[in-house]
């Protein structure tokens, strides 16, 4: 069986091996036919779809006189994967990070957001025909003729919007600048750079790919710097703080197009401005 993508659902990461999973017990009908499909024990099978269900906080089958049934959210996390896979064959591929994502998905129908990591793998593979940048440090990586030719395999792409967005504060009781959650391929070294310029002493504990785990996490005891436009995410009773740094912490999100002519109306732009982005079109 033969699955390579990684598919978001509602804010989780679902690996290559659990979509596997999924389609072998729609195929099947059965864990144990399942687990044969895939030469993995019965055992092993049902530890990863619960450990699968534990993640997402939902159900993903049930028993029936048909056999072993995929729920609704089983279904639509195989039809998200089918998605992305005609996306693939149409080849007209948008790829965004987390948060160049919530501007994808104004601009076009059904882009792919996940991580910046499994952006570039598509990037090398020629899939991504638009690309939404979170830490513009990745911008001049790819404007470096050398790190595509060798990455990618070429170096031709235009950027065609730019949006602004800032770091806000975000903890559940006092923030504890010794006790920071981190979030990989975003820009928030921004705001490292500028503690250590203010002299402010900071300790990153742990660090994760996606902001929606990292906001989970402020559930558990962590800080957290997070972009302002994913205050719509977070807790109401989470506390929200404004740095007195916050006009520094300012960082560019960008859109690049490989090949590709995108053009932007003027509906679109007042949509990306109603997220709280400040933008900056080509």
């Amino acid at each position: 069986m033969d699955v390579d993508l990684v598919v978001e659902y509602k804010g989780k990461l679902i690996t290559p091996n659990q979509i596997k999973l999924l389609i072998a017990l729609h195929k099947t009908k059965s864990q144990n036919e399942a687990s044969k499909l895939l030469n993995i024990s019965p055992s092993s099978f049902n530890i990863q779809l619960k450990r699968l269900e534990d993640k997402l906080g939902d159900k993903l089958y049930y028993s029936s006189p048909n056999g072993t049934i995929l729920t609704d959210t089983g279904l639509e996390i195989l039809e998200t994967y089918n998605l992305y896979k005609k996306r693939l064959k149409k080849h007209f591929f948008i790829v965004s990070g987390f948060v160049s994502g919530e501007i994808a998905k104004v601009l076009f129908e059904n882009p792919i957001i996940t991580s910046f990591d499994n952006a570039l793998e598509l990037l090398k593979m020629g899939f991504v025909d638009v690309l939404g940048v979170d830490d513009s440090y990745w911008i001049y990586r790819l404007g470096d003729e050398r790190f595509l030719k060798s990455e990618v395999g070429g170096s031709d792409f235009n950027i065609f919007l730019i949006a602004y967005d800032n770091f806000v504060m975000v903890s559940k009781k006092e923030f504890d600048y010794k006790n920071l959650v981190g979030i990989r391929f975003s820009s928030q070294r921004i705001v490292y750079n500028i503690l250590k310029k203010e002299g402010i002493r900071f300790k990153v504990k742990v660090r994760v790919k996606n902001p929606f785990r990292a906001i989970e996490l402020v559930d558990e005891g962590y800080s957290l710097f997070l972009n302002e436009s994913f205050l719509r995410y977070v807790d109401d009773d989470f506390n929200i703080t404004y740095p007195k740094f916050y006009e520094k912490t300012v960082h560019a999100i960008n859109f690049i197009s490989f090949g590709k002519d995108v053009k932007i109306d003027k509906k679109e732009i007042k949509k990306i401005k109603k997220l709280g982005f400040k933008y900056e079109s080509f």
